[in-house]
């Protein structure tokens, strides 16, 4: 281990070793020598893992499985990670995902699947779609793969048909623009102020409530307009230059002109759901679709999918955000074979995890073959659209991977700038030019660079 790799695990042990932070459960053996793997999910997601759970330990009573949930934020499950790893409390399987798989990776939390790959089984790195399989290559081992895509995800706007039609409202249309879209937003939060309950034309992100902006909205969003947060050429951020305030600028425009819940309800405990029928609206990605279905089945209302707005930026005019959530398994696991096995039966097996996530409308797999001509583009409606996902994801930007934990760091100060223009009038440019020089600053500290 050089001195430099040291280091990084030195900072994020003494962080992590602050923190009373663990997941519950430790596995054990039983007295008939039944393997326990423990597997955390990401909130939101675990529901959809049910059933492939249940499969999984109807098939192999040996080898049982057990679900616990992630915090609810990445920088929280980062430190959960990382303070599990320490206390050797660390799940087996977990939930990666591209936008904090190398910081997992960095603090040595991840498990190379390199050496496993073509071992009891047929998993292959060649079976993926490249493109999503890169977010688990990290920055500093471009050889090891720390994680393999369950999903090819791309954000869409969701849509409620029925309050649209009851608001008078168009429904949205392929090459709508940016304008067209707030425009469309402000319809419906006016016409749902006089409602009650109140309808909103649009929530704060996926599942409602939000104390910032997705990364999957402002990563290519900053990317349209020619700038990024983090460039490798220059090891910097630019979330506060000229450009990318105009981007924050247009961001920020549905939460400061009511076409989003105020800052106070949509990050309280209770925020307007989508699923709930108060919201219009909501960008988001498949993975949340059947949670969308339940919900909107029991209140009797219709809906659709449609592509995300478009605007005249330099670079590009598509502001769709794609990537991907993954599994991963924990360096320190004690149970690797078994966990590879499951791995393995969850990719390769007819019966395996990610068809039963496919036939439960919860994602479009990871591989050529199944963005292309998948079975969830035959799934019965709602939602009937399904070509937007296809062209989501063929349009969509990545977000850009910050070396080791800058990438959390980016998240915390986007949330903290977004808070102080929302709840304090500070000025835009104000707000994120402070959080551009945090995030520069920890990729140069990362990267031990002046």
């Amino acid at each position: 281990m050089n001195n430099k790799t040291a280091s990084k695990k030195f900072r994020v042990g003494i962080l992590a070793g602050l923190l009373s932070v663990s997941l519950a459960g430790i596995g054990v053996q039983s007295a008939h020598a039944v393997t326990e793997l423990r597997f955390a999910a990401l909130a939101g997601i675990d529901v959809n893992f049910k059933p492939v759970i249940e499969q999984w330990n109807k098939e192999n009573p040996d080898i049982q499985v057990k679900v616990e949930t992630l915090p609810a934020t990445i920088p929280d499950i980062v430190k959960s990670l990382a303070a599990s790893a320490l206390s050797g409390s660390a799940p087996d399987i977990f939930n990666n995902l591209d936008t904090y798989a190398d910081q997992l990776a960095d603090v040595g939390f991840s498990e190379d699947l390199v050496k496993w790959f073509g071992t009891n089984g047929t998993v292959q790195r060649s079976a993926f779609n490249q493109g999503f399989l890169s977010s688990y290559v990290p920055i500093n081992t471009p050889k090891q793969v720390t994680g393999l895509p369950i999903a090819a995800d791309a954000i869409v706007v969701f849509y409620n048909k029925t309050l649209f039609k009851k608001a008078g409202v168009a429904f949205p249309k392929a090459g709508w623009t940016y304008d067209e879209y707030l425009s469309t937003c402000d319809k419906l939060s006016k016409w749902g102020a006089k409602q009650k309950p109140q309808v909103w034309g649009n929530s704060g992100g996926p599942g409602g409530g939000s104390k910032s902006i997705w990364q999957a909205q402002y990563n290519p969003f900053l990317h349209s307009v020619g700038t990024y947060t983090y460039d490798r050429n220059t090891n910097t951020s630019a979330i506060g230059s000229p450009k990318a305030i105009v981007a924050w600028k247009q961001l920020l425009k549905p939460w400061q002109n009511g076409c989003i819940a105020k800052y106070s309800i949509v990050s309280g405990k209770t925020p307007p759901t989508f699923q709930g029928g108060q919201v219009a609206m909501e960008i988001s990605v498949r993975a949340v679709l059947p949670t969308y279905k339940s919900g909107l089945e029991a209140k009797k209302m219709d809906w659709d999918v449609a592509d995300m707005p478009v605007i005249k930026g330099e670079t590009s005019k598509y502001i769709i955000g794609g990537g991907s959530y993954g599994l991963g398994i924990a360096a320190t696991s004690k149970n690797k074979e078994a966990a590879w096995k499951f791995v393995n039966w969850f990719y390769t097996t007819k019966n395996g995890g990610i068809n039963t996530l496919q036939a439960s409308g919860s994602l479009v797999p990871p591989t050529d073959e199944g963005i292309a001509s998948g079975a969830w583009r035959t799934l019965p409606a709602p939602p009937a659209n399904v070509d937007v996902f296809g062209r989501a994801i063929k349009n969509s930007f990545i977000a850009p991977k910050l070396p080791g934990q800058a990438g959390t760091v980016l998240d915390t100060v986007i949330g903290d700038a977004v808070a102080e223009v929302l709840l304090k009038n500070v000025s835009i440019e104000k707000a994120f030019k402070k959080a551009e020089a945090k995030v520069t600053a920890a990729i140069k500290k990362e990267l031990d660079v002046g």
